[in-house]
């Protein structure tokens, strides 16, 4: 459910906007408002599932999650659509970090790639699928079933939760600093506006900076005085492990380039190759099938090996895909453009489940949770942080005065500027691989000084 709502809209949104008469502004917050909730909460869902227990968390977020949806689809104007698409990110971020840790909890070193490989996988699918999804329910019935198709997932995945009869560990409460969470929360809304104003308005836009620079503050602000709390209310000081921060980092470049791929992909061969909504979404198989049919055995060779040999080879393959797909882009050739979206997705099947495995079996089990919302939160701030940087810079690229999600008047030269920013952030990815992602097998790092019992309570 949080990946497929991540890039349905990229297909449902002209369709949400004719219903909701969408304008600039509440079009951009509408796919941005999503992934800058699950951006600023997700680091405070990790450590209430500490708290609470892992499951508890998994379930709370789940119930809340289908009610927005709910709330989603009756949506009567654009800023209630959008207010039910943040209370949706939130619960997004209170059960994702919860079932990422209790993946790893429950299984042994040895198959936590393999393991790991089918939950990422999972999750692959549905992010990647969210177009093609999405295509269908427009196509022959309406945008609305977008969100109605969570009701029936989560049911079954609550009734299947409590049908395993798993036992809630959780570790014992630490005090919170509220100002620091005053600090996060307050923070990432204002650098996402400011991004996403800037795409929107170009680089000339003094609010947009304000927000910005003042994003950027609180957030370099929360950072500093967590590092020198006794017992921090978010433990970054777990991304002092190398391979962990590494491990972080890239999935925020995969994020920044994916989600991008699921909005602007199927947007790109509605307007520039005239495709059906439909066909846009079976445009985009070239990308899904490669991460199906290569992550497990990336799981299996995590598993053998270390997670170093599948990342560095994944991020080989994401390299060479965004320069293929750039030039598919510019060229407004379809072929071109689904074999770069064929190699990328081999080079994410390889990656993306080794990099979430590893960063959190380095992490001490009484922190997994936490640790799991750490990297999440990069993760989403990758997803939202990147829709903005494209806008942004398909704005300087336009000869138009809008660049906005739902806007025609972007052309294909324009969106492969868009598309050539991932070359660039492939780049990045492949370099920080190379300097920070060990070989060797992941051990747990010592649990930090958090005054907190590494003892489970059930």
């Amino acid at each position: 459910m949080i990946f497929l709502d991540s890039t349905i809209l990229g297909v449902a949104l002209p369709s949400i906007q004719q219903t909701l008469a969408f304008n600039d502004v509440t079009q951009a917050w509408a796919v941005n408002g999503y992934l800058m909730a699950i951006a600023a909460w997700i680091a405070i869902g990790g450590r209430i599932g500490d708290w609470i227990g892992r499951i508890n968390a998994f379930r709370l977020g789940m119930i809340g999650f289908m009610l927005a949806s709910i709330a989603c689809a009756l949506a009567p104007s654009a800023w209630f659509f959008i207010a039910a698409r943040i209370v949706q990110g939130v619960c997004a971020g209170t059960m994702q970090p919860a079932s990422a840790a209790i993946v790893v909890d429950i299984y042994p070193p040895a198959q936590r790639g393999r393991a790991m490989a089918t939950y990422a996988g999972i999750s692959l699918l549905f992010m990647a699928g969210g177009p093609l999804i999405g295509g269908i329910l427009v196509e022959y019935s309406s945008w609305h079933w977008c969100f109605w198709l969570n009701v029936p997932i989560a049911i079954a995945s609550i009734a299947l939760s409590f049908s395993l009869r798993m036992k809630s560990a959780r570790t014992a409460a630490r005090p919170t600093h509220w100002p620091s969470v005053v600090l996060l929360l307050g923070g990432t809304p204002l650098l996402i506006y400011g991004l996403q104003g800037l795409g929107l308005y170009g680089l000339t836009a003094d609010t947009a900076w304000l927000a910005t620079g003042c994003g950027v503050a609180m957030l370099s602000a929360f950072v500093w005085k967590q590092t020198r709390l006794a017992q921090p209310t978010i433990d970054v000081r777990l991304f002092r492990d190398r391979a962990i921060f590494g491990n972080a980092f890239l999935l925020f470049c995969f994020q920044f380039i994916n989600v991008g791929q699921g909005i602007y992909g199927s947007f790109y061969m509605q307007h520039s190759l005239q495709f059906t909504p439909l066909q846009a979404g079976l445009g985009m198989l070239p990308l899904l099938i490669p991460v199906l049919v290569i992550i497990h055995f990336a799981g299996r060779m995590y598993d053998r090996h270390g997670p170093r040999r599948p990342i560095m080879i994944g991020l080989c393959l994401v390299f060479v895909g965004t320069i293929i797909e750039a030039i598919g882009v510019f060229s407004v050739y379809y072929p071109i453009f689904a074999v770069g979206m064929a190699v990328l997705g081999a080079g994410c099947g390889f990656a993306m489940s080794p990099a979430n495995a590893d960063s959190l079996a380095r992490a001490p089990a009484a922190q997994r949770g936490e640790a799991s919302g750490l990297v999440q939160m990069m993760r989403q701030f990758g997803s939202t942080i990147g829709i903005a940087a494209m806008v942004l810079v398909m704005h300087c690229a336009s000869n138009s005065a809008s660049t906005s999600l739902g806007s025609a008047n972007l052309s294909a030269r324009e969106i492969g500027f868009g598309y050539a920013l991932h070359i660039l952030v492939a780049l990045v990815a492949l370099v920080t691989g190379y300097s920070f992602i060990r070989s060797a097998p992941a051990a747990p790092t010592p649990l930090a000084s958090t005054g907190q019992s590494s003892t489970p309570i059930t």
